[in-house]
Parts: structure tokens; C-alpha cells; sequence
């Protein structure tokens, strides 16, 4: 993060780091004021040419729940060189990274091999939520509460927008609108221009309660929504908060529902899908068929060539033959891929699908629950 970003959350939440948290947030403390410092280089450099730089006004954006498959089908997508994306390193290092890429990269060391929460490998180049850039930029998001566990929920009100004020909605829209400036001009100094200008392919889970914001900026934007069954989103979406917490909080993170009466993890995770679907099914309806396409987790995973030409053809994003030796050679290096097999008590379950059952039915997921 800048250090603008930094101590705004630290005052939010009163500076209640636990004992044992100060030394990561010292250690983000020193990193933020690098990141400024840098940052403010970068302005100095390329500020003008960022300003002038295009973006190309059609971008994708994958969205869908959490742990719905968004960040498969992102680095699928991404094979296709027609296409740009936000990288790791610069969703994690926003302020600088036309600056200073050439020497973050050196510092791989820094990143686990795998994420946290699953066993996807992950690395500087691979593609990368937006949503993280925005965060470390300052912009208010629900990722807020990976710092702090214990306050959630926080930043909620940023997920559908309907809640904000109109100057907070203005300045969320400059910021995107100017990192993907940065990430466009990423790709005019790569010579990626030579074609035009390149695509941009997003994704974050955030946007699914965004679409009219999206399209207010990108009228022309096309949607692919995730989904997958409810009850392995459910499980997998706790394991995400769980592991998130652990890593990455500055508070011990305690799972339970809290004195000032704040969800558990399993109410958040029920709570953030209501929270994501309010006006999603409203919005969805008045964007255009060949701008919006649906794909089930688990057709991706059991037939990922066959869902990749459904999705080409359905957005009309040209012949997929030419992306077929890289895309199958890609496919082939995730055979030994295992991904994590969730745990979900009778319990949950009944309560995944007395919450959710508007979301199974919708998509055809059976209840395996029993009778009703």
C-alpha cells in the first residue's frame, strides 16, 4: 500500500494491531512509504504520457462468488495474446510498477509458490484481481477486512455502490479508470500497440454488484459469470476468509461471532452473497445477450477447450484454433493440480441452502440435503 492508504485504514480501525501483528505492520509501514516515495517518481516520469494513454472501452470483466472459478478461467483467457490483464506485481505495487517492475521481479523470493487459500501456483506475471490495486491504492473496499478480521464487515457498503456518496462514486471511477491507464500503457511500452489497442480482461469477485457502474464507464464492456454449486462455494469461500485472515491480518482473528455482534465467518460468507446478488439479476437483464455469458465451475473444469470456444463464440472474441497448442500445453502443465476437497457439516449445508436456495435452483444445482 501508499502510505496514504496505510494509515487511513490503521485510523479507521483505531490501531488495534494485536501484540503479536506489530512486526508485519512495522514491516507495511516501511514498505508504504517506499511505495509513496516511488510512486511519486513514477508521476514524475510518466504522469503526462499516462494521461494521454487510450484504453481500449470493451473490456471483459469474469465475474461471479468468490471461489467460483473466476481466477481459472482469468488465466486461461489471458493466454490469449490479443488480450492484457493487471499482473500480481501490479496489483500488489500499483503506484510504481511501470517504474519499478524490472527490479520487483527479482524480488520472487517475496511470494509463496502457491496462494494461500488453494494450491494454484502463483507468480509475478500471473494474472491478477484489480480489486487488490484499488485497495492498496486506497480505494475503499470489502478487502479492508483481511486487515482486520475483527471489525467486519468493513467496507461493504463499496460493493454494489449504492451506498456511497456521489464524490466517493467519482473518485472509485478515477481510480480504476487510471490504473488501467498505467496498465495499458504497460502494454504501449511492451509494443503491444502494434495491433491496437489491446483488450483488457479483469476480474474480480467485487464487480458482480458493480454492473451498472461498469457500464456507466464501459458501455461496450462484456460479462462472464461464474457460478458453481452452492454448497462447495460456501466451503471454499470460508477456507479463502480463514486463510486470508492467517496471512494476511493484523489482528489474531477470531472466527466466532463477536461480542459487538459481528457475523462468524460462515454468517459473512452467507451474508457477502446477498450482499453481491441484490441487483445483480436486474442489471444482468439489460446488457446485451452477446455482451454477457454465463459458464458452470464445473463444465470449465471437466471440459475446459469446449467452454472456451462456447465463450468465444458467444462474445463473438474471434477463432479460438490459433490459442489451441499454448492453451492445451497450458492445460497439460496443470495435470498434477490438486485442488482442496471441502468439509461441509449436514448443518451448513441446510443453512447454505435455506439462504441460497434462490441461487442452486437458478442454475440447476440439486439440494442434496434430503426432503424439504
Amino acid at each position: 500500500m501508499v502510505a496514504s492508504a496505510w494509515w487511513r485504514i490503521l485510523i479507521r480501525n483505531r490501531f488495534a494491531v494485536a501484540p503479536m501483528r506489530i512486526p508485519l505492520a512495522l514491516q507495511v509501514s516501511l514498505f508504504s512509504v517506499v511505495n509513496s516515495f516511488l510512486g511519486y517518481f513514477q508521476d514524475l516520469v510518466f504522469s503526462r504520457r499516462i494521461a494521454a494513454s487510450a484504453i481500449n472501452h470493451r473490456p471483459i470483466f469474469i465475474i461471479g462468488h468468490w471461489r467460483t472459478g473466476t481466477s481459472f478461467l482469468h488465466e486461461l483467457m489471458t493466454i490469449d495474446a490479443r488480450f492484457t490483464s493487471p499482473t500480481t506485481l501490479e496489483c500488489f505495487v500499483p503506484a510504481h510498477f511501470l517504474l519499478s517492475r524490472s527490479t520487483v521481479r527479482f524480488l520472487s523470493f517475496l511470494l509463496p509458490t502457491t496462494r494461500p487459500m488453494d494450491n494454484m501456483r502463483v507468480s509475478w506475471e500471473s494474472p491478477q484481481e484489480d480489486e487488490i490495486a484499488l485497495t492498496n491504492l486506497g480505494v475503499r473496499s470489502p478487502y479492508e477486512t483481511m486487515l482486520f478480521p475483527n471489525h467486519r464487515p468493513i467496507g461493504r457498503e463499496f460493493l454494489n455502490m449504492t451506498e456511497i456518496s456521489p464524490s466517493q462514486l467519482e473518485a472509485w471511477k478515477k481510480s480504476l479508470s487510471r490504473f488501467l491507464q498505467c496498465v495499458s500503457f504497460r502494454s504501449e511500452l511492451e509494443g503491444r500497440f502494434e495491433a491496437g489497442i489491446p483488450r483488457l480482461i479483469l476480474k474480480s469477485p467485487p464487480h458482480t454488484a458493480r454492473l451498472k457502474v461498469l457500464r456507466e464507464m464501459f458501455p461496450a464492456a462484456q460479462f462472464i459469470h461464474m457460478v458453481r454449486h452452492p454448497c462447495e462455494v460456501f466451503a471454499s469461500t470460508v477456507r479463502l476468509w480463514r486463510a486470508m485472515w492467517e496471512t494476511q491480518a493484523l489482528q489474531t482473528p477470531q472466527l466466532g461471532r463477536l461480542a459487538r455482534g459481528a457475523p462468524t465467518v460462515e454468517e459473512l460468507v452467507l451474508d457477502n452473497m446477498d450482499v453481491l446478488y441484490r441487483d445483480f439479476f436486474a442489471q444482468a437483464a439489460e446488457i446485451p445477450a452477446r455482451q454477457f455469458c454465463e459458464v458452470r465451475y464445473e463444465d470449465l473444469v471437466r471440459s475446459p477447450v469446449t467452454e472456451m470456444e462456447r465463450i468465444y463464440h458467444h462474445l463473438d472474441l474471434g477463432p479460438l484454433d490459433p490459442l489451441l497448442p499454448e492453451l492445451n500445453s497450458h492445460l497439460r502443465s496443470l495435470k498434477d493440480y490438486q485442488p482442496n476437497a471441502h468439509r461441509i457439516s449436514q448443518a451448513d449445508q441446510a443453512e447454505v441452502w435455506r439462504r441460497w436456495r434462490w441461487y442452486g435452483e437458478r442454475y440447476g444445482y440439486a439440494d442434496t440435503t434430503g426432503p424439504q
